[in-house]
């Protein structure tokens, strides 16, 4: 009980951070009636993310909760459903993604919170074993990332490392059900799943921007593959700065598949952010994206602009998504996921995939019901194709030149069989 609001009962789940991203998972869990509590350093931030909810009174009961450490102040959000007590209470961090602010968190938490609390991250680019280091019980820390927009993603990637506890990996499961997500269960690697088969996927598209091929053919092209929307556009919902964070990642641990856009980069020096900021690849007012790119993004596409193409729009396609499936094969080789049903779960729970001609048929939608399976659409382009294209542009992309053992393994068998019996030499 707390002992200055006697009559409410803690909730045993805790969010910390009430920024964008913690906000949405704070809707989350309301939506799904669970009880909780949330943290957040700085109360004004804390109290407007609350209010944000418009909850009814008569199925919500909000209070002041304990100030976390003595110094983190929380509310308690309390609604119709049982809280119970025996629950092993689940902490989950939204905070700064910088490596020594989560350790430091992680390393107070370890003290804050009952000694058998699962201990969660939402990190999207650094490495759950890195946060771990230097913790006491590290075998208590999970990953839990959720995907933006929230609403509209109902795949949740759980994390776990080599110390990771089974218990952890059977309450975070519970947990993500309970709120009417589906858990996807992968190993701690740069980039876990989706973010590994998404970073090259939104680099491509920027370099093909610099390479004089139109934001509006690339939109084409994504809706036509399947996506929810522009990758210029995913990258706004995003953020370019976590963009540019998980692309760090990704170049760091895969040098050799990755040549970084550098126009990421010149859009965070102008403070184009993102969608929150009302200014990306695009501008937006109330909400509304504009029609097409802004002006400094098309300057800056000039400024960078090299190895200029002209590419039909079925090229263009390819261009963003073979990278993909050579990421998927490679991290399928790895045991980064060990089924390739994951694949589908990544791309349709994770990113809003709705099967390829998916163009108008539930834009923005979460995709969940009737979406074609991902790997079908590499079987409709066939092998044979999809070799004669990686041969004609492999040059020109670090993303789509493939280790031999790959294109052994393509010659072979269809692109969905070439991915899951691809092995080491």
């Amino acid at each position: 009980m707390n002992p200055q609001h006697p009559h409410v009962i803690l909730p045993r789940v805790t969010l910390v951070g009430a920024g964008v991203v913690g906000r949405a998972i704070l809707k989350s869990h309301v939506d799904a009636g669970v009880s909780l509590q949330i943290v957040d350093q700085d109360l004004a931030v804390l109290q407007a993310a609350v209010a944000e909810l418009s909850l009814d009174p008569t199925q919500w009961n909000v209070s002041p909760g304990d100030p976390i450490g003595g110094a983190l102040p929380a509310i308690v959000i309390r609604g119709s459903d049982d809280l119970q007590s025996h629950r092993r209470e689940i902490v989950i961090e939204s905070i700064a993604e910088k490596l020594d602010v989560k350790r430091t968190f992680f390393q107070h938490a370890e003290t804050w919170f009952d000694q058998d609390a699962i201990l969660c991250s939402n990190t999207s680019t650094l490495r759950i074993s890195q946060i771990a280091d230097g913790l006491t019980c590290g075998s208590r820390l999970f990953g839990m990332h959720f995907f933006m927009p929230v609403d509209q993603r109902w795949a949740v990637e759980l994390v776990r490392t080599e110390a990771t506890m089974a218990v952890a990996i059977d309450v975070c499961k519970e947990h993500i059900r309970r709120i009417n997500k589906t858990p996807l269960l992968v190993r701690d690697s740069p980039g876990f799943i989706v973010n590994r088969l998404l970073s090259p996927y939104l680099n491509e598209a920027m370099l093909l921007l610099c390479r004089r091929v139109a934001a509006e053919q690339l939109e084409r092209a994504a809706l036509a593959y399947g996506m929810p929307m522009s990758p210029l556009e995913l990258i706004d919902w995003i953020g370019t700065r976590t963009m540019f964070d998980a692309g760090r990642a990704f170049w760091q641990a895969f040098p050799s598949r990755f040549d970084p856009a550098p126009m990421l980069g010149a859009l965070i020096k102008a403070k184009r952010m993102g969608r929150v900021s009302g200014a990306g690849f695009y501008d937006y007012v109330g909400g509304k994206r504009s029609e097409h790119v802004a002006p400094i993004t098309q300057q800056l596409s000039e400024t960078y602009e090299r190895n200029c193409v002209e590419l039909s729009d079925e090229e263009v396609m390819l261009m963003l998504s073979i990278p993909m499936w050579i990421e998927a094969a490679l991290a399928f080789r790895e045991g980064v996921v060990t089924s390739a049903d994951d694949f589908d779960l990544a791309m349709r729970g994770g990113l809003g995939y709705l099967g390829a001609g998916g163009e108008g048929t539930g834009r923005r939608g979460t995709g969940r019901e009737g979406a074609g399976s991902w790997l079908d659409y590499f079987d409709s382009i066939g092998s044979e194709p999809m070799l004669r294209f990686i041969q004609q542009h492999d040059a020109g992309s670090k993303s789509l030149r493939v280790p031999r053992e790959l294109l052994d393994s393509l010659e072979r068998y269809s692109p969905a069989r070439a991915l899951a019996n691809f092995e080491s030499p």
